[in-house]
């Protein structure tokens, strides 16, 4: 019986391991789904010049959370994973094959997947999905670790998240897109610093003074957070 189990795991394993990063099909017109920095004009175009053109949507069936771990910078980072009746709000623009194997690079700790058409709804917009991918970069194998004290949540981090979900707002005229990135983000965490280079000097961020009003009226104990 273990042994059965046993097999069945590595099958599992083997069947996830080949869904990543799987490339595009010929002919077929390719967005990449961008929920965490990627909402962020300038960390979204320091990879790929060219994806500037974004639109917001909702993606079903999937949670946004904290649980991306960087061991060599000790941070955790957002990312997604399959949870049935969930539910973000994200952008998505067209991107290459060539841009979608540089953006691959970039989040290599990550696996990219492509979204089935009911797990995408968009705001405005009436698109016909044929031929159409829509990819998103999950956990791998859902591997979810929680913030701790020497894996917190950043908030320069926070900062671009919050940013690019304020840029949509603005951009598409979305009241309470940026909420919605707060309210459909799970795993917020008092292991939580802030590592601004120059604390509270809202000229040297965008929307600083947004950012900081927006966190404060969703958790109490914002501005007690360590300052770096």
């Amino acid at each position: 019986m273990k042994i059965l189990i046993i097999i069945f795991l590595l099958i599992t394993s083997i069947s996830k391991a080949s869904e990543c990063n799987l490339s595009p099909e010929k002919g077929s017109k390719n967005y990449i789904v961008g929920y965490g920095s990627l909402m962020e004009k300038d960390s979204r175009t320091r990879t790929n010049k060219d994806a500037k053109n974004v639109k917001p949507l909702m993606v079903k069936n999937f949670e946004r959370t904290w649980g991306q771990r960087s061991t060599r910078y000790k941070i955790t980072f957002l990312t997604i994973k399959k949870k049935e009746g969930a539910k973000l709000n994200a952008v998505y623009y067209p991107l290459s094959i060539k841009g979608i194997n540089k953006l691959d690079r970039r989040e290599r700790s990550y696996c990219r997947i492509k979204l089935k058409e009911n797990e995408v709804s968009f705001f405005n917009d009436q698109i016909n999905l044929k031929n159409k991918n829509f990819w998103v970069y999950t956990a791998k194998e859902d591997k979810i670790n929680a913030p701790d004290e020497k894996h917190p949540i950043v908030q320069s981090y926070v900062d671009i998240f919050l940013n690019g979900c304020f840029q949509i707002q603005d951009k598409f005229k979305i009241n309470e897109f940026s909420d919605l990135c707060v309210q459909t983000t799970t795993g917020w965490s008092k292991s939580w610093v802030n590592d601004r280079v120059h604390a509270r000097r809202p000229f040297l961020i965008s929307n600083f003074n947004r950012i900081d009003s927006l966190l404060g009226r969703n958790f109490s104990y914002y501005f007690d957070n360590k300052i770096e």
